[in-house]
């Protein structure tokens, strides 16, 4: 039992590292309308909704110190924002509801939509211009990110029933 709880962490944690590569290497080169795709956001989000809570924390804290060090800004905001995305959800949602599609995907479109808004303000704290970040930028960044979440959301849920089903093998 102990090596399987080993494996299955190791999994995770290869996931993790899997997402991270993808982000650094991948999502510069998905720009839509000059906007790259957050993968890691996304990741941690949905890990938020569907995993243990010490998992989702764990991840939000790996992948907010790894872009942070490779964003060459400010240290500390995407540590400071996964870690209270993993947070909130943790808290507010699974407080009040639990398994239901509509309303995690409802939760993700707040949590995207003040996501982007939050990068927009940091940014602008070093280089002015809020407004200008918030209609060129912003808008389009939350869009994808909803997107990406959805289909990270979908593909979870549609792994999780597989694991529960009654006629796996």
């Amino acid at each position: 039992m102990e090596q399987a709880n080993w494996v299955k962490r190791l999994k995770q944690y290869l996931l993790v590292a899997l997402i991270f590569l993808l982000q650094f290497i991948f999502a510069d080169k998905c720009r839509l309308f000059g906007v790259a795709p957050n993968f890691a956001f996304t990741f941690v989000l949905t890990v938020s909704f569907l995993r243990e809570q010490k998992y989702s924390f764990l991840s939000a804290l790996i992948l907010g110190i790894l872009l942070d060090a490779v964003s060459g800004r400010l240290f500390g905001p995407y540590t400071l924002l996964f870690m209270t995305v993993a947070f909130c959800i943790r808290e507010f949602y699974h407080s009040a509801f639990s398994e239901n599609f509509l309303i995690e995907a409802f939760y993700g479109l707040i949590t995207c939509f003040i996501t982007s808004v939050c990068f927009a303000f940091f940014i602008s704290l070093f280089r002015g211009e809020f407004f200008t970040l918030i209609s060129r930028t912003a808008w389009m960044e939350f869009f994808y990110n909803f997107v990406i979440f959805l289909v990270m959301l979908f593909i979870q849920k549609k792994c999780k029933k597989k694991r529960r089903s009654v006629f796996r093998l």
